[in-house]
């Protein structure tokens, strides 16, 4: 064989090899990629715990409308109008009726002056305690218990400030997809114990 022959024949191995290397390249660059493919789950999580956090915000701020609309129908027992109605602070009346006024007449003093009854508490007023932000953390996946659905279960947790003290709530929240819409089906307070079992969300959900 020629030197020609043999530098054709070195060429075409050389290619070769180049071919195969880019070829097993590509091979594992899709594997790579398909190994990872869980976009989908992730965003489902990210989804359930943005649902919590707003949720809870809701809640926390008498948004009664955006708070029941996050609720399943089961949750809501019945319309989000009804829902809203049954949860939102009724508004007192800031004078007393003339029925009240009759069965309950003023003290009076020796003078004969009144003495004037305390404020009742007020929805607005310094009584009221203030909320943190809220935070939402540790989605992962609960099962079914009772009438509640298998969902996502997400820790909520916020402080809630009083003029003379400060605390923080904690509770879990089942977060269940319908169709394209992620919706709260269940809410229970985290409490010391359900802490001291190493998974608060699960524990304090499966209580039902």
């Amino acid at each position: 064989m020629g030197k020609k022959s043999v530098r054709r024949v070195a060429t075409a191995a050389a290619a070769a090899g180049v071919a195969v290397l880019v070829a097993g390249c590509s091979s594992g660059t899709g594997t790579d990629k398909g190994g990872s493919g869980d976009g989908g789950a992730s965003d489902s999580t990210a989804a359930a715990v943005q649902v919590a956090r707003t949720y809870q915000s809701a809640v926390n701020g008498g948004d009664w409308a955006k708070a029941c609309g996050l609720r399943t129908e089961r949750y809501r027992h019945g319309s989000v109008k009804e829902c809203v109605a049954d949860n939102a602070p009724k508004t007192q009346s800031p004078e007393p009726s003339p029925t009240e006024s009759e069965e309950f007449p003023p003290l009076r003093r020796a003078d004969g002056s009144v003495v004037r009854g305390k404020p009742k508490p007020s929805a607005t007023g310094p009584d009221r305690a203030e909320t943190g932000e809220v935070k939402a953390s540790a989605p992962q996946s609960v099962p079914a218990i009772g009438d509640h659905p298998a969902g996502t279960g997400v820790r909520v947790e916020y402080t809630v400030t009083w003029p003379d003290s400060t605390t923080t709530s904690r509770k879990a929240l089942r977060v269940v997809q319908q169709g394209d819409t992620w919706l709260v089906d269940q809410s229970e307070d985290i409490a010391e114990s359900d802490e001291a079992h190493g998974n608060p969300v699960r524990d304090a959900l499966m209580r039902g």
